[in-house]
Formats: C-alpha cells, structure tokens, sequence
C-alpha cells in the first residue's frame, strides 16, 4: 500500500509532471473541481496510480486505458486489483495481486452529525455500541466504524449501494485498521480468501 502526504516537498515538486500522465476523461473531470484541494487529490492519487500500474505492468503510465465497474470501481484489464481513497492530505492506493481489496481514509471534522448517518447504514448493535461510548470519543468510533464499512463495501466493488452486511465484517473480508499520521483514521480490506485464490498463497498483506 502506498501513503502519499500532498504537504511534503518532494510530492509538490513532483505534482505538476503527473498532469501530463492522465487521459482525457481524467483532465477533464479534474478541471472540473472547484476547489484546488480537491484537484490536488484527485491529480496525486490518479497520477501516483498510473505511475505504479505503468511500472508494476512495464508499460507507459500514460497508455494505461481504465475501466469501470457496474458501481464505478475503476479497474485495470491484466493489471492487479487496487484502490484509492483520499482525504485531508492524504492519498492512499491499495493493491493486491489477486484479491479485490478496498480502502478508506478520513480526516476528522469536528462537529459532524454522525447519528443520522449511523442509523441508516450500521447494524443497530454497532449503533448502540457507539451510543454507549463517552460523547467525547463518539465521533472518532463513527469514522473508525465508517472506514471499515466503505473499505469493505470498496474491496466488493458495490460502494455504499451494496447490501449492509459490510459492516458487520462478515462475507469472507480480511480487514485492517490503518495506523496514519496527522489525525487522519483508515482501515483497507480484502475480499475472498486466500483458499480462493492459489496463486496468493505467498502474498504479502497490505
């Protein structure tokens, strides 16, 4: 798994030079972005990805041609299963060589109305259990909760219009908290098993 941090002075320098990496489609939906933040992440995680994928294929990052999934997943034809999520200043990417794998990151926002959100996709035990906790560590709980959810939900490529049985950590998912810097709270996990896939047997984890 890669950890990119966009406030270090080698990513800053080495940023501008990824732009000529993405496809069209790519460009466009970064020029899109209003926010320079958010054009800063999506440029850092589509461009380090490409670069990865190029390297890990022995191909020209910039030929690389994606493909969508039925959710949106992006996917690689005869590339390894990977992810990317971002958030605050970081960017992280995930890749296994054959197990669909998923990963979240979040930067805490104080002040979040996370009930609501809590109700309609946690299992009421984990709701209770997060009502249960001291008001002063409710929040954290929430986005460690919710990192798992989406990295889960992620790795089964169905995002959050999949069933709500991922945060529960059933359906044969490997799950992992991420220990990352500045704050930042995460979690990556891996779908099937290792059985399902022989030629794995001797993967390193994440």
């Amino acid at each position: 798994m890669l950890q990119i941090d966009r406030r270090t002075a080698a990513v800053r320098a080495a940023m501008a030079s990824l732009r000529s990496l993405l496809d069209r489609q790519e460009i466009e939906r970064l020029d899109r972005l209003r926010r320079s933040d958010d054009q800063e992440r999506f440029l850092l995680g589509r461009g380090v990805l490409r670069l990865t994928l190029g390297r890990w294929l022995e191909q020209d990052p910039a030929s690389l041609a994606f493909q969508a999934g039925p959710h949106g997943k992006p996917a690689l034809e005869g590339g390894p299963p990977f992810n990317l999520s971002h958030s605050g200043d970081l960017v992280l990417l995930a890749f296994h060589p054959v197990r669909a794998v998923g990963v979240d990151v979040e930067q805490p926002r104080p002040g979040v109305e996370w009930h609501p959100i809590a109700r309609r996709m946690f299992a009421p035990e984990l709701v209770a259990t997060l009502d249960s906790l001291p008001p002063a560590e409710q929040e954290r709980a929430f986005l460690e909760a919710w990192c798992r959810l989406e990295a889960q939900l992620k790795a089964r490529g169905t995002g959050l219009a999949g069933p709500d049985d991922g945060a529960t950590g059933r359906s044969g998912m490997d799950l992992w908290d991420l220990l990352l810097p500045g704050g930042h709270l995460g979690a990556v996990a891996l779908a099937g098993t290792l059985t399902d896939h022989p030629a794995a047997g001797a993967a390193p984890r994440p």
